[in-house]
Order: C-alpha cells, then structure tokens, then sequence
C-alpha cells in the first residue's frame, strides 16, 4: 500500500517543521514539501511549518512497495524501466494503488524518481533519475526533444502509405467536465508532430502494425494523431469508442488497490483486449558524453498479438 496514515502524538510543544525533522528522522526539504502537499494534519486540519502543535497528529506518506519488478538498465545516474500495461508512473492522489515508484524507490531510494512519464495504459521504457543531482539534466533531455522517442503501435484498418507525417494541433482539455480527459484537435491547441512509418498490414483482420515517433511531446499525441486520421489505436478505450465505452473505463478504473491481473481482466471484459495495443519501444539519447539506445522487451507482446491473434 504506496500510501500510509501514521498517528503520532506530540508530547511538547513543538513545530511541526522541527518535528518531522527530528522525530521522523526527514531532510528539510522532504518536511517541507509533506507540509506544504497537505499531508500533516491536526483533528483533519492541515498544519503550516511554523505551526506549533501538540497532541495527535496524522502524518499520509508515500511507503514503497516492492512490485518485483527489476529495472532493465542501471547506470550510476539513472536506470530504465520496461513498464507493464495497466501500471500508473506516479501514484495519483493518495490513493492505494501500486505505481512504477513502488519499484524504483523500493529499489533505489527515496531520491530516484521518474523524469517522464508513460499513460498507465501504454508499457515501454521510462527513464527515472537516481538522485537529485542527475534529476534536472535528464528532465531537460525530455524537455528539450533531445530524446528519440520510438513507439510501436497496432491500429484499426489498413494505412497504404509507407510513411507520413502527421501535423494537427492539440489541446489538452483536463477542465473536470465529462470526458475532458481527452484530448483534441484544435487550432486553439500546441502544435504537434508525429511521424508514422507502417511495418505491416493484416488485411484479414483490418489492422496495421505501425512505429511512432512523437516529435512534440503533446497529452496522448499519439493516440490523438491516429484517431485523427480514423485510425484508432487497438484498446484504446478514450479515443475512437464510444462515450459510453470511455465513461465505462473510467467509472471502474480504480483508485484503490488492485492488482494488475485485475486490472487486465477488467480491461479485456471491456475492450475485447488485453490491453492498449502501444508500447513505448525505443529510447536513443546522449547523457555525459556517452550515447544510450535502449529497448522494450515488452515490445513482443504487441508483435506477438498482430501475429498470433485469432480473427475475431
């Protein structure tokens, strides 16, 4: 359970920052940003950092589990994962439910964290940082598309062309009305570009096996793009479907704990799917001088599933 409510209780007065320092053994700066998140609270009131208190206090914070699940490159300043479908980046709010930190910080430390991040949907290659010193630089990679990102998808109907470019601009929604989760095309929005190279045709089921690479770096550009041009992404269950099939999704997404086995059960029940047919396949980028180009073992599920699939 990544987030945990701890009970103390606070025999003199004391300051709440001078507290956690002391008591709960925590760096400023991690005293500090649990204050100012709202996660110590009195009687359900949140506490401010010169605050002095005494008696009961309610302390959330985020504990770590161990998914067994191993990073698939380490170096002295960053490691990969090859994150599955279904498994969230970051936890999302305080709720239970596992997330790749689990792992990473289980694995190395409380100061590693994600530099980007993956819909917990799509699996693929994340890069996370081990330490704050290495943090900022690998965020500018990303932040700069100094990073070749590479995906490896499989979408409704045949695509003829070899390879394409797609320019439409996105705007993210995220206003807290129905469905404004999704993102659209819009000439209000950011512009965005994704090249589209196709690798295969099943034209007894009606799919093409594609690769991606998002040359902006857009909310769900991918998926956008593709539904875009009526070209929707196997399993997607936001883009392409119906409202109801969305509002279906994320009525029962949940947001406590669960497994990723039920997760999956749930989606298939759905979707007719697995899982989102999308997986985030190849990293190439520089970082101290040296040159990385990284893969997704996950990547052979989504091959496996435009091969093997029976016909429906």
């Amino acid at each position: 359970m990544p987030f945990v409510r701890e009970e103390y209780t606070i025999e003199q007065p004391l300051r709440a920052f001078v507290f956690l320092v002391r008591t709960l053994g925590l760096s400023p700066n991690a005293a500090q940003r649990l204050i100012d998140k709202g996660r110590m609270t009195q009687n359900g009131v949140k506490v401010g950092k010169a605050e002095e208190l005494q008696g009961k206090v309610e302390i959330t914070r985020f504990v770590p589990q161990d998914l067994g699940l191993a990073a698939l490159f380490v170096h002295k300043d960053f490691c990969v994962y090859d994150k599955p479908h279904h498994l969230l980046t970051h936890p999302k709010g305080l709720f239970a439910h596992s997330s790749l930190n689990d792992a990473l910080k289980s694995t190395f430390g409380v100061q590693a964290n994600p530099v980007h991040r993956l819909d917990s949907l799509t699996s693929g290659l994340v890069v996370c940082a081990r330490h704050r010193q290495s943090e900022q630089a690998l965020k500018n990679l990303f932040l700069h598309q100094k990073v070749q990102k590479t995906y490896t998808a499989i979408v409704h109907g045949i695509i003829e062309q070899e390879e394409f470019e797609i320019c439409a601009p996105i705007l993210v929604q995220n206003n807290g009305r129905d469905l404004s989760i999704r993102s659209v095309i819009s000439p209000k929005g950011k512009s965005a570009r994704t090249y589209i190279k196709v690798l295969d045709r099943d034209r007894v089921r009606d799919r093409t096996l594609l690769e991606a690479r998002p040359l902006t770096g857009r909310t769900h550009q991918i998926r956008v793009h593709l539904d875009s041009i009526q070209h929707p992404i196997v399993g997607d269950c936001l883009y392409g479907v119906s409202d109801e099939i969305s509002r279906c999704f994320l009525e029962s997404n949940p947001r406590d704990e669960d497994c990723l086995g039920a997760l999956r059960s749930r989606f298939l029940r759905l979707m007719g799917v697995p899982h989102l047919m999308l997986n985030a396949s190849r990293l190439v980028f520089s970082y101290g001088g040296e040159e990385f180009c990284l893969d997704s073992a996950l990547r052979a599920g989504i091959l496996a599933y435009f091969y093997d699939a029976p016909s429906e």
